[in-house]
């Protein structure tokens, strides 16, 4: 007898079979890939600006980058140093990210703090003992 596969499993996208896991690996890729556009559109957002602002704001991107590496590393790893370091980067990105909200209300800044805040609550959660 055939036994065909679910077409319809989070599994067909190279994602983990677990609806958690798998937001959280949608969610710590899409920062990541926030934080490179970020980065690369300094030259265009900040061309007139100084040297000084155009720092900040590549490395306001790298930051977001590098966080969002940190969770992908998190959920497709599964290591406790990864983890324990993602309880920590995480709620202070979102509280940088929350100050940055209130003082630009930029929809691109609460879409960011909305990330950073989802992933937050992602590595929050307890992690499942391994056999």
């Amino acid at each position: 007898m055939h036994s065909a596969r679910n077409p319809f499993t989070l599994d067909i996208f190279g994602l983990p079979s677990d609806p958690l896991s798998a937001l959280d690996l949608v969610l710590a890729a899409t920062l990541t890939a926030a934080g490179v556009g970020h980065v690369m559109l300094t030259p265009l957002f900040y061309r007139h600006e100084s040297a000084l602002n155009q720092v900040w704001f590549a490395g306001s991107g790298l930051g977001l980058t590098f966080l969002g590496m940190l969770n992908l590393t998190r959920v497709r790893s599964g290591d406790a140093t990864a983890r324990g370091l993602s309880r920590v980067a995480n709620p202070a990105g979102a509280l940088f990210l929350a100050v940055v909200a209130a003082r630009l209300r930029d929809p691109q800044t609460f879409a960011a703090l909305a990330l950073s805040l989802g992933l937050t609550g992602l590595a929050l959660r307890p992690s499942k003992a391994k056999a």
